[in-house]
């Protein structure tokens, strides 16, 4: 399986802010919907479709979208706490005010990102 980090200058081409950090790929793989990333201190995974569907964040390209602090998630044995968004085909953590720029960034490099298909 075919394994493709974007790199520091992909990422910035694709306009990520530089206050929070850069969002990138952990594992992006030909053949899956799934994806993983970093942004900062936090993780996300991504359930990502070459074509937007109305399933989608804001029909777009994101049917699944989970953006956690995994220190957190250790230390309370629960996924859900250590959350900061999770959408799936639905939205059950919507981004605080606070959390919106890491938000949108993972969104931009997501929705941005090469089609797998």
């Amino acid at each position: 399986m075919e394994h493709k980090n974007l790199n520091n200058q992909e990422t910035a081409q694709l306009g990520i802010g530089a206050v929070i950090g850069s969002a990138y790929f952990t594992k992006f793989e030909s053949g899956t919907n799934w994806c993983d990333g970093k942004i900062g201190k936090y993780n996300f995974q991504a359930k990502l479709f070459d074509e937007g569907s109305t399933f989608g964040i804001k029909d777009g390209r994101v049917s699944k979208l989970s953006i956690w602090d995994e220190e957190i998630r250790q230390k309370e044995q629960n996924f859900f706490k250590g959350c900061i968004v999770n959408y799936d085909r639905g939205w059950d953590i919507k981004p605080k005010k606070e959390f919106k720029p890491y938000f949108d960034a993972v969104m931009t490099l997501l929705e941005n990102a090469p089609k797998r298909f």
